[in-house]
């Protein structure tokens, strides 16, 4: 890449800098456009480093005495800000706040292209700063401690009598004690920018901006500064944080009420994912395993397009969706198929990509990271394996949960009936607002369909650039496939087999119309009750998590009892007690277990508990089984 074209990016940011410093001098109208046209302006600069791989360094005459600003940049820098750019310019067209949006996009340009320490800690602590809460309004995490940490980290791979730039830690690298602290900061720091809350209207730009630059630091610091100092065990580490942070996440987001919160957590969850690709690629470098490295990190680059478009268009709706019907709670929206279709249309295409139905971006990246996974070093020993078993089952497992979070709010918010007078009364929103949507939904579902081509044009530069390998990927333009000898992944033949079983399905039941009701569906073709016109409220999910709320929990056998009005208004010990969150709670004796003493009713499992129980269960008797000698 020549040096005008890293001058023109480096230009963008201080542009993108100024007009957010100076957001109160610009009139309101004008500001959102003015972002987007920068934002695009610098993702269009960002595809020479990618069709022509090269890297170009430049000194920028500022900063303390002594230490210059440093920015450089290759296909890796250039592949994650592509991404950022396009999704903070549809968030700016959206109509977002111009200052925040600027300052965001301009640190992380800076971020990205930071060649220095010092350059890393003046894009993070703008990055953060501005995305999330003042540190007096979150006392317990800080966002300030994410650029401390990670300029400790450049400070500790830096070598004596060196200033902290890249070109010197690659060219005198450190002893692997102090690049694994440093390792150890940059995780932590990446970690914390994860499961820190933004301020209320930031999740999108959280959800496009910050965590993929979260992860390409990760990357820079971790595979591409650091070389052969850190060691692969560390790369065990990342498969703990990321598995643990894909699982949390993942369930969160099936139990959140609010459509919003669960849209951020499935965000989360993926860049969970992501960390997970980093540490196995981590541990195919230690092993020498160049084709398990290059799947890795080409599945921890999809999953960042994933993350950033999807998740972005996915926010975006969600926040459409709640201003509209005024409430963001599942258990008050509903039927926003035919109030909000275009919205819903960008909900769910954002969805898909989030979760692990093929033919989405989501199934594609997840299929790229067991790939992964089974090209990993093996061995003999049960527990140098356990980690990776342990690894696919919390990939799974995430992937199940997170599934399970997008069909419960799809199936409640959209294509459910309307649960209030706000919900069924939301309209869509401007048509600037309506063609961003699209556009930004479109891209991952057309990156779901030929995801090939994406990671040749995307993920091959950068993955070449940090491993100097060819990609792992290999195949025609709807295949995906590691070798010619194993089998592959066609999006195309899925999709058009899925439109095919829907097309007949539709056409059956219009040929099976029957004549049309009065009544909605849902009251059997009856009229609603009156002075209910949505329906029995007892009747309906809450939308509180996997089941809906019961008027009425009972304890032990089922038995029969007098309606659930009058039991609430009955008195003394058999008075049903409420439990705060819309809920009676009666209590029935069941029958004795171990005598006429011992007559406890019975009680239930909690959900989470249960799981925990069962994963516990499966360590203690593989223990068992490698103690006995009945493994390999």
């Amino acid at each position: 890449m020549s040096d005008p074209t890293l001058l023109f990016l480096a230009l963008d940011a201080v542009a993108l800098l100024t007009l957010g410093a100076c957001a109160a001098v610009v009139p309101r109208r004008f500001g959102p456009w003015l972002t987007a046209g920068l934002s695009l302006l610098g993702a269009a600069l960002c595809l020479p480093p990618l069709l022509l791989p090269s890297a170009a360094a430049l000194i920028i005459p500022a900063g303390p005495p002594g230490l210059r600003l440093h920015l450089a940049t290759g296909p890796m820098p250039a592949c994650f800000l592509l991404l950022i750019l396009i999704s903070g310019g549809t968030i700016a067209a959206c109509g977002k706040t111009a200052r925040v949006t600027a300052l965001s996009l301009g640190g992380a340009i800076l971020s990205l292209l930071a060649a220095d320490g010092v350059t890393l800690l003046f894009g993070t602590a703008v990055l953060c700063g501005t995305v999330y809460p003042a540190p007096s309004r979150r006392p317990g995490l800080n966002a300030l401690l994410v650029p401390l940490l990670l300029a400790g980290a450049v400070f500790l791979l830096t070598p004596a009598g060196f200033a902290p730039r890249f070109d010197a830690i690659r060219a005198a690298p450190v002893g692997g004690e102090r690049a694994s602290i440093a390792a150890m900061m940059t995780a932590a720091a990446i970690t914390l920018l994860i499961c820190l809350r933004p301020r209320d209207g930031n999740h999108a730009l959280a959800a496009g901006v910050v965590l993929p630059a979260g992860i390409a630091i990760l990357i820079r610091l971790l595979d591409d500064l650091t070389g052969q100092t850190v060691q692969a065990w560390w790369g065990f580490v990342l498969l703990a944080a990321g598995g643990g942070i894909a699982v949390v996440f993942a369930w969160r987001a099936a139990a959140e009420a609010g459509i919003g919160d669960s849209v951020a957590n499935l965000v989360r969850r993926q860049s969970g994912l992501m960390i997970t690709g980093i540490g196995l690629a981590l541990i195919a470098r230690g092993a020498d395993l160049p084709q398990a490295q290059s799947l890795a990190l080409e599945a921890a680059v999809l999953l960042a397009f994933g993350g950033s478009m999807a998740g972005t268009a996915a926010t975006l709706a969600t926040e459409a969706i709640s201003a509209s019907a005024g409430t963001s709670r599942l258990s008050r929206l509903g039927g926003l198929i035919h109030t909000m279709p275009r919205t819903s249309g960008a909900l769910a295409a954002g969805l898909l990509a989030l979760s692990a139905l093929p033919p989405g971006l989501g199934f594609a990246s997840l299929w790229l990271l067991f790939q992964a996974l089974l090209y990993a070093p093996r061995s003999a020993s049960f527990f140098e394996q356990l980690p990776l078993a342990l690894t696919t089952l919390a990939i799974a497992l995430s992937a199940a949960a997170a599934t399970s979070a997008s069909v419960r709010i799809i199936g409640i918010a959209v294509l459910g009936r309307p649960r209030s007078p706000s919900g069924a009364g939301a309209h869509e929103v401007a048509l600037a607002g309506r063609v961003t949507l699209a556009v930004l939904a479109a891209l991952p579902l057309i990156a779901g369909l030929i995801p090939g081509p994406v990671i040749r044009a995307l993920a091959a530069p950068a993955v070449r650039s940090l491993i100097g390998s060819s990609p792992g990927i290999r195949g025609s333009v709807t295949m995906l496939s590691t070798s010619a000898a194993s089998p592959g992944y066609a999006a195309l033949p899925v999709a058009a087999l899925l439109a095919c079983a829907t097309g007949c399905v539709i056409l059956l039941l219009r040929w099976r119309r029957r004549e049309a009701k009065a009544g909605g569906i849902w009251f059997g073709g009856m009229k609603p009750p009156f002075g209910l016109p949505f329906g029995e409220p007892m009747a309906q999910s809450a939308g509180a998590g996997f089941l809906p709320a019961l008027a009425l929990v009972r304890h032990g056998p089922a038995q029969s009892g007098p309606p659930v009005a009058a039991l609430a208004a009955t008195s003394g010990p058999d008075k049903p007690r409420h439990d705060g969150r819309g809920r009676f709670t009666l209590r029935i004796p069941g029958k004795p277990a171990l005598g006429r003493r011992f007559r406890a009713p019975l009680r239930t499992i909690p959900a989470p508990t249960a799981l925990w129980l069962v994963l516990a269960a499966f360590a203690i008797l593989m223990l068992a089984v490698s103690a006995t000698g009945a493994g390999p």
